[in-house]
């Protein structure tokens, strides 16, 4: 745990500007990597203030003892030393850096004020481990992180949440939007309020959110598709036998109870796959079917994705200014979850004795279960459907498997938030940000937004999904920073099946204790702020 006392954080707000000071001064070097290492050496990372922009120019200024932003201008003033392409200095002493300049920031102190500026949206914070961060000590693979998450419940703060907004988008340029089903129960009145949480160690830029929502009647329920299509469906068949390695599952994939079906990783290669054979007999009505499936995540993308923020050590704001600047960079950095794959959906063609693919679910992340349809496509006509689920081995969670018939393609409507209270207190700024598409709603850790709706139609029944938009920057933890490994770096990115090959063994020591600690060092918002620590 950090004592709050060695941090000195002295924040100044003269007019438009804000000053961040450290009373220790850094002795530069001309050489950039030398200067680098000193900035993240473990004696200097918490005592010692930097702030380092990555220029989309492929410069980049390292600040030191002090700098100012200027909120008005959008930019950042201070004293220190700029390197070229090449990592030669080309220039020491004042200087004025346009924010609009900078593809990545980052620095090793708390941002006190990211609303007066788009420092926040752009800032890795290195080395910052605040007082949960001492749970993750010995096990940093395991530590909590997500992007949002949302909770009908706002007391619901244990395993489940009832969505996980943009999972994979881990910078600016990988923004995008996320739908997830809340498989609500039927609406009793016009208002509707979902909390979204930050309860990691993560810095949430949330761009939009809003609810889809559909009318149904009694008996039908609407199901989003992997291409985000929606569909208005009625009737519900279970599986006559459903059939894995281990066995008969079918009692773990029958009922929505989250007792879910999964298996343990492959020792020597964690990209092995698995089937699972689903046997539905006698189907009542075999018009239009689509298979329903409620599914996570194992911690198998977490490990993946936190070794390769370690491997990147104190070079982790270079890497991610090349995600910036460069499509091929952000293809190949998590290219080893492409590699894992997904849930693949086959139906059994009996006139041609194969095995035809209907479709995949590739939905990422380990907490929130989502809740997904696949249309079929040459459905027999005997009343005995078979399919077929290839995934890899230790990567899915199960909860619920079902045939249903669709009616008919739909389109919900959208609702954008009517209010939203800020830990318990209306925040009219936070409402203006969140419905305004240029804008960003910036969540640190431990924050708390609930957003209300107000439905169109009191007298009606809605399927809600929620839509949420934007990005996350994941803090890199000091521990791993001792991580740092290039060649395993370029072997995730470049020989992929070869390092899900090697890494297999070391993730068997992290597979069984995994999952606990990572809910066990959640961040609890009740308690906890980020700008009170």
């Amino acid at each position: 745990m950090k004592n709050n006392k060695s941090i000195i954080f002295t924040l100044l707000i003269i007019s438009s500007l804000f000053t961040i000071q450290s009373c220790k001064p850094y002795l530069f070097r001309s050489n950039y990597q030398d200067s680098n290492k000193l900035l993240h050496e473990s004696n200097n990372i918490e005592t010692k203030l930097f702030l380092k922009a990555h220029l989309k120019n492929g410069d980049v200024c390292i600040l030191k003892d002090s700098w100012q932003i200027d909120t008005i201008q959008n930019l950042v003033i201070g004293n220190g030393s700029r390197y070229d392409f090449n990592r030669n200095e080309s220039y020491s002493g004042d200087m004025i850096i346009p924010i609009d300049s900078v593809l990545i920031f980052e620095t090793n102190k708390k941002i006190l004020n990211p609303e007066d500026g788009r420092i926040a949206t752009l800032a890795i914070l290195a080395g910052v481990d605040i007082v949960i961060g001492v749970l993750c000590i010995t096990n940093p693979k395991a530590c909590f992180g997500s992007c949002p998450t949302f909770y009908l419940n706002p007391n619901d703060n244990f395993h489940y949440a009832d969505a996980e907004g943009f999972t994979n988008a881990i910078s600016p340029s990988m923004e995008y939007f996320d739908i997830d089903a809340l498989n609500n129960k039927p609406i009793i009145d016009k208002s509707f309020s979902i909390t979204m949480k930050n309860e990691a160690l993560e810095t949430h830029c949330v761009n939009e959110v809003k609810l889809l929502a559909y009318s149904r009647k009694k008996g039908e329920r609407v199901y989003q598709s992997p291409k985000n299509d929606f569909y208005l469906c009625e009737n519900n068949y279970s599986s006559d036998i459903a059939i894995a390695k281990e066995g008969n599952i079918s009692t773990l994939i029958r009922n929505v109870d989250m007792q879910e079906r999964f298996s343990l990783s492959d020792e020597n290669n964690l990209n092995s796959k698995e089937e699972i054979y689903l046997n539905f007999d006698d189907i009542k009505n075999l018009n239009d079917l689509g298979l329903i499936a409620h599914f996570r995540q194992t911690m198998m993308t977490t490990y993946t994705f936190y070794s390769g923020m370690g491997y990147m050590g104190d070079q982790v704001g270079y890497y991610f200014s090349k995600l910036e600047k460069d499509e091929k960079s952000r293809a190949n950095f998590d290219v080893t979850a492409k590699i894992l794959g997904n849930i693949d959906v086959y139906l059994w063609n009996e006139s041609k004795k194969s095995w035809e693919f209907q479709g995949a679910y590739e939905e990422t992340g380990p907490i929130a279960i989502n809740k997904q349809i696949i249309p079929l496509k040459n459905i027999p006509s005997n009343a005995k459907v078979r399919l077929k689920l290839v995934l890899n081995k230790g990567l899915w969670r199960i909860d619920f498997l079902s045939l249903t018939n669709i009616k008919e393609k739909v389109k919900p409507i959208e609702i954008s938030p009517s209010s939203v209270l800020n830990k318990g207190k209306v925040d009219n700024n936070a409402l203006a940000l969140i419905n305004n598409p240029d804008n960003y709603l910036i969540s640190m850790p431990g924050s708390e937004y609930k957003f209300n709706f107000t439905l169109p139609n009191q007298s009606d029944d809605y399927e809600l999904f929620l839509y949420s938009k934007g990005y996350y920057l994941e803090w890199m933890r000091e521990h791993w920073l001792k991580d740092k490994n290039l060649l395993k770096l370029r072997q995730m990115a470049y020989q992929p099946k070869r390092f899900l090959k090697v890494e297999a063994k070391n993730y068997k020591k992290y597979e069984k204790v995994m999952e606990q600690e990572f809910w066990n060092s959640k961040i609890d918002t009740k308690i906890f702020s980020y700008y009170e620590y």
